[in-house]
């Protein structure tokens, strides 16, 4: 069955759709290495990816044992961002399943939409990038005056775009922060097993967890529970 007979499959993106982290890490370390600051290993970015660009810089400085003094964190912040912009997604990767899973959603007819911590350019440089345009209904990402998730104002917004009810549309993840974004939007949420997580996906509340977004559009059982 089909993405389980929802009307709207909404997708977040790093962790779920596409392994962002070393593209985040070296935008990240340009950043670090303009206010003298020491680079981070990879796996540690990992881990703080998921609140959006000022978040991971505050977590980035944590990290290094640094002040999140405001005025270096705006820095870092635009720094940041310029330097993701200016490199693109060279070291970034759609998981298995990813484009195929999403043309098969497009063609049965699925409205499908991406909602994202990451700011909404980035998203769609992504997408572009990656010739997943078609595939997608809708796009948000951060920068459009809206809270950031685990509000639900995000995820409500994009499932208003596509014209379906909170209740007919599926929202996949890949964090606890996924998981809270539903829950107070009352969608339901499934999440993949492989994401930028500490904990297991099992261990999130998620109502279902699957191994592959490719699980969304395979005959039998649509997910295990979580």
């Amino acid at each position: 069955m089909i993405a389980g007979g929802y009307s709207a499959v909404v997708f977040d993106l790093d962790g779920t759709l596409a392994d962002t982290a070393a593209d985040i890490r070296e935008a990240l370390v340009a950043a670090l290495a303009r206010e003298n600051l020491p680079p981070i290993d990879v796996n540690s970015v990992r881990l703080m990816i998921g609140g959006g660009p000022r978040l991971l810089v505050e977590r980035a400085l944590h990290r290094l044992h640094v002040e999140t003094r405001h005025d270096l964190v705006t820095r870092l912040t635009s720094s940041f961002h310029r330097e993701y912009m200016t490199q693109g997604t060279r070291n970034t990767k759609l998981f298995s399943g990813v484009e195929s899973t999403l043309q098969t959603l497009h063609k049965a007819g699925i409205r499908v939409g991406l909602c994202s911590n990451k700011p909404d350019d980035l998203c769609r440089m992504l997408v572009r990038n990656f010739s997943l345009d078609e595939y997608f209904d809708e796009i948000l990402g951060s920068g459009e005056g809206l809270p950031r998730k685990p509000d639900p104002t995000p995820l409500l917004r994009i499932i208003e775009r596509l014209g379906v009810l909170p209740g007919d549309a599926l929202y996949v993840g890949d964090s606890e922060t996924d998981v809270i974004t539903a829950k107070n939007a009352g969608v339901p949420v499934m999440l993949v097993n492989y994401g930028y997580t500490i904990r297991a996906a099992s261990q999130l509340g998620a109502d279902a967890v699957i191994d592959s977004v490719a699980d969304l559009v395979r005959p039998g059982p649509l997910a295990r529970s979580a």
